[in-house]
């Protein structure tokens, strides 16, 4: 295929000097096929990892129609060696564009097979090099180790996902499944007869389990023969590590002693009680709130507030956030509302933060998404997307039980935001989100009284 060098390259300094390859025995001709997936991670050059897409992208359109049309479509995209040309500079000069069709085309190779595999080994070897803090190579680097059985290699590109963010709720869960996992089958190897595990290039981890069944077999087809006590516990580890591989030890479900509240729970502990919902805004920042706040029954701050007694008052009685979110897990409230769309990275993500003895209570999934779920307000009827402070204060008002729901500082961003200093790069809500949100607000109001705005 030829593409337009632009757009895949960036020009080439004037002062860079021209790329030479590596020596031929540094750089396999086939890194796809012959790099160990296990060893540590050595760089592949580019127009290598092209060579190896070219090489597997002939191999899935060999015959028309061929298996993993979706991969053969995606490397067929990608510019060959040749296309590169002699003065192109391969490292700083490759394009962000061809990195990230690189590991796009790798997350299709990895869910096929062993070949598609070890591509996607090779294509993390060309992009980690050059953007060694992206977490989409690292998973898929991870994701590849693991399905080829390379669990202790995994294992280390998983928690790299997890230094790099905290809220990937699949990496830590892979980490939890791995590290107690790879104890299991170590001692499980170290109990099976010698040169039986071996596995010649093969999958270690099918290679193993291949082993401890035979091993069962022949023990059991000769009773009353060996140890009986260590047959037990060769099949004990068999079956622990392949459940703890495939799936990892579950937290305490009641999370520490924290209770669940589905909808009438929520309802009956604000009903009768005054509320006010406190914005993460300069307003409150710059204002002398907190005592007004405080005096409140019950007070609800967002995801990454920030406690000034004098300025934003002392107590939170619900803290609201998304699922995703990375703040204030661990200060102590006495509801903790967590919002999400998807059902299933909720729930591993309310397992995965929740800290025990922090919170009394915390939602149950009926209210993990109230506008969409409870209000079936779909985007015909707002098709902005949903804040954690719209979600609540459209929530405490379509249950109108409270005497008294105030809203304190929203400003709808005009004096910027307030909080904890790691969250002040999340981007705001949109402006057209904004205006939205601001004339709800407004339609209700009752009254306003400077940073007050009384709905109730």
């Amino acid at each position: 295929m030829t593409t337009t060098r632009g757009h895949w390259f960036r020009p080439r300094p004037q002062s860079a000097a021209p790329h030479q390859h590596e020596p031929a025995e540094a750089t396999p001709p086939d890194p796809a096929a012959q790099a160990p997936a296990g060893t540590p991670m050595t760089p592949v050059n580019v127009p290598d990892c092209l060579a190896a897409c070219a090489r597997l992208c002939g191999s899935l359109t060999a015959v028309r129609g061929g298996r993993y049309p979706e991969l053969a479509d995606l490397l067929v995209l990608l510019p060959s060696p040749e296309d590169l040309g002699p003065d192109t500079v391969i490292g700083p000069a490759v394009s962000d564009e061809l990195l990230d069709a690189l590991l796009a085309a790798g997350e299709k190779a990895v869910a096929t097979d062993d070949a598609g595999r070890r591509l996607a080994l090779t294509i993390t070897r060309t992009v980690l090099p050059l953007r060694g803090n992206s977490r989409p190579a690292w998973r898929l680097r991870a994701q590849a180790l693991e399905a080829l059985g390379e669990l202790a290699d995994a294992l280390l590109a998983y928690e790299r996902c997890v230094e790099l963010a905290g809220f990937d709720g699949h990496a830590r869960s892979r980490v939890t499944a791995l590290r107690t996992a790879l104890p299991e089958q170590r001692e499980l190897a170290a109990l099976l007869p010698p040169d039986t595990t071996g596995t010649s290039g093969g999958n270690p981890v099918q290679a193993l389990e291949s082993a401890a069944l035979r091993h069962i077999d022949e023990r059991l087809a000769s009773a009353g023969t060996g140890d009986p006590a260590a047959l037990s516990r060769v099949i004990a580890l068999y079956a622990d590590q392949r459940r703890h591989r495939l799936r990892p030890p579950i937290a305490d479900p009641t999370y520490g002693g924290t209770g669940w509240l589905g909808l009438g729970e929520f309802r009956n502990r604000i009903a009768d009680r005054s509320i006010c919902l406190v914005a993460n805004s300069g307003t409150v920042r710059d204002g002398s709130l907190g005592e007004l706040i405080d005096s409140y029954d019950v007070v609800v701050r967002f995801t990454s507030y920030v406690i000034d007694p004098a300025a934003t008052g002392s107590r939170t009685d619900i803290h609201v956030t998304g699922h995703r979110k990375v703040f204030n897990w661990d200060r102590p409230v006495t509801t903790r509302l967590v919002l999400g769309d998807n059902a299933a990275a909720w729930r591993t993500d309310v397992r995965a933060r929740l800290v025990p003895g922090a919170q009394r209570h915390t939602c149950e999934e009926s209210l993990r998404a109230p506008v969409r779920g409870i209000g079936r307000l779909g985007k015909d009827a707002w098709p902005h997307p949903l804040t954690c402070s719209f979600e609540v204060m459209w929530l405490i008002d379509f249950l109108d039980v409270s005497p008294r729901l105030d809203l304190i500082g929203f400003d709808f961003h005009r004096t910027g935001p307030y909080r904890l200093p790691d969250a002040m790069s999340i981007p705001a809500a949109s402006a057209e989100a904004n205006t939205s949100q601001k004339e709800w607000v407004m339609q209700r109001a009752q009254n306003v009284d400077g940073a007050v705005i009384s709905l109730r």
